[in-house]
């Protein structure tokens, strides 16, 4: 039975993955949005299940105000002696750490392993040395407009106690001149070599770049193993690989495609002479494909995820996760809905901003998974509600669009779409431009607003109309159209 690229249509930006015996795990940047670090579980690799998320708010001054692209950027996922480590960077704070024993359940506070601005993309490593002493590295990338500089990664030894950084940072590889924007590393140990995979040449039309190593520290080889070629998959990008029970090695990436944000692709992968082969370098022979560079794969076999008993690949460890979890088990289902900010300490009614819905912490979304859906909320007239008051629903890409219901005045309440103008960066400040509204009467009713969405034909972009019927009112808006999304894919929910 084989497997269809991409196994997730869902911005699921800089994905890392385990495996912790015959369960697999994943988590992604979550930028601003809150609660963050999604937490995805899977028994085959293909079929993933949102379980939780290891950050319930950003605990850092200003994340009460929404602070678009900025937040938790790439994590990395690890489990060592009995915990479940997620360590993730924000561009202007610092790197950070979680932990905890159960997946599904409560993870620690972020807690600051190195403060200060420009790292990004850390991921961890345990070592012993020869007397058998454990040390904890970090490897992790550079931000630009932060630092001045990238395409550079560096290293920080950490305390194995206190996880706070007890060496100065050292730049272990310089991809300036032949890895441009290196980025997204992934620290792994085989064989005696130590390899960081990490993706170079941009989000868009990038490659994935393996270093390799005797030392922790390099001097770093190097080998581009996969780039898109002739395929339809651009980029590829940052990711991670993992073993199966069987023994099989596989490689999950994202690809930036538009207003879906960043899509996960799977890609088979193999070791010959030492160094990996992913995607179609993989079905050659070891001699041609250790001169390849793979491409991207549409489909291909399933893995084979159960383990032979004489053969059990490179095993984790055991994690002490309640039984009855998972997809079969009896815990409630995690909402894919998210606030633009920290909202946890607010209550009773949050205002918008008079600028624009970009500014404002409580609009609650959910990404797109899907060519083709709806979406309705119901709205009552009756209760309580403030003066200037507004509810509504609304789609987020570069530019937004909405539906909403205002309280206009003393029993009185305006119906109006609305649109964002002006610049095309989603962190900018918007105009709200009314195009169309009218005043409702004094009445005790509901309304129920609507959206459709569908794929265009470009499969990068959206179409959007929005729909509402109440009494004599009946509108259907304009067709909105919007390709990108500032890094995150559009969104649609509610205010």
């Amino acid at each position: 039975m084989n497997y269809k690229n991409p196994i997730l249509l869902c911005d699921y930006s800089d994905p890392d993955v385990i495996r912790v015996e015959d369960d697999f795990y994943l988590t992604a940047s979550s930028f601003n949005f809150v609660p963050g670090l999604p937490v995805l579980h899977s028994k085959d690799l293909i079929h993933w299940e949102l379980i939780n998320y290891a950050a319930k708010s950003i605990p850092l001054p200003g994340y009460e105000k929404v602070q678009n692209a900025k937040g938790l950027w790439a994590p990395s996922i690890r489990f060592h002696e009995g915990f479940f480590y997620i360590f993730v960077a924000t561009p202007d704070e610092g790197i950070f750490f979680t932990k905890t024993s159960d997946p599904y359940g409560e993870w620690s506070g972020l807690q600051c392993v190195w403060s200060g601005k420009g790292f990004e993309d850390p991921c961890p490593i345990w070592e012993k040395d020869e007397k058998g002493k454990e040390h904890l590295f970090v490897v992790h990338a550079y931000v630009k407009s932060r630092i001045g500089f990238n395409s550079k990664l560096g290293l920080l030894e950490l305390d194995t106690e206190t996880f706070r950084a007890i060496s100065e940072d050292k730049i272990i590889f310089d991809g300036s001149e032949s890895q441009p924007t290196i980025e997204g590393p992934k620290f792994y140990k085989r064989n005696g070599f130590y390899y960081i995979f990490a993706p170079a040449g941009g989000v868009t039309t990038g490659w994935q770049t393996v270093l390799r190593s005797k030392r922790i520290d390099g001097d770093y080889e190097e080998k581009i193993v996969l780039a898109q070629g002739k395929s339809r998959v651009n980029g590829p990008h940052q990711g991670g690989w993992v073993t199966t029970a069987s023994g099989q090695d596989w490689f999950i990436h994202f690809q930036d495609a538009g207003i879906f944000g960043r899509i996960t692709h799977l890609q088979p992968m193999k070791w010959v002479g030492d160094w990996p082969v992913m995607g179609s370098a993989v079905k050659l022979n070891d001699e041609k494909a250790l001169l390849s560079v793979g491409e991207p794969v549409d489909k291909w076999k399933c893995p084979e995820v159960s383990a032979d008993k004489n053969r059990r690949g490179l095993t984790q460890g055991k994690a002490d996760v309640p039984q009855g979890r998972g997809r079969n088990g009896k815990n409630p289902p995690v909402s894919e809905f998210q606030t633009s900010a920290n909202v946890e300490k607010m209550s009773g009614i949050v205002a918008t901003s008079d600028k624009s819905l970009w500014l404002t912490p409580s609009v609650c979304t959910k990404k797109i998974d899907s060519k083709k859906f709806s979406y309705e909320k119901e709205i009552s007239l009756a209760g309580e509600w403030l003066e200037k008051e507004r509810r509504g629903i609304i789609f987020l890409g570069n530019e937004y669009a909405a539906l909403q219901v205002e309280k206009s005045g003393a029993n009185e309440f305006m119906l109006s779409y609305i649109e964002s103008c002006g610049s095309k960066s989603g962190d900018a400040e918007r105009k709200e431009n009314v195009i169309w509204s009218e005043k409702t009467p004094p009445v005790k009713e509901k309304l129920m607003l609507k959206m459709k969405f569908t794929a265009a034909k470009d499969g990068k972009s959206g179409l959007v109309r929005f729909f509402v019927k109440y009494g004599k009112i009946s509108f259907k808006s304009r067709t909105f159209s919007t390709v990108n999304a500032h890094w995150v894919g559009g969104r649609f929910g509610s205010f």
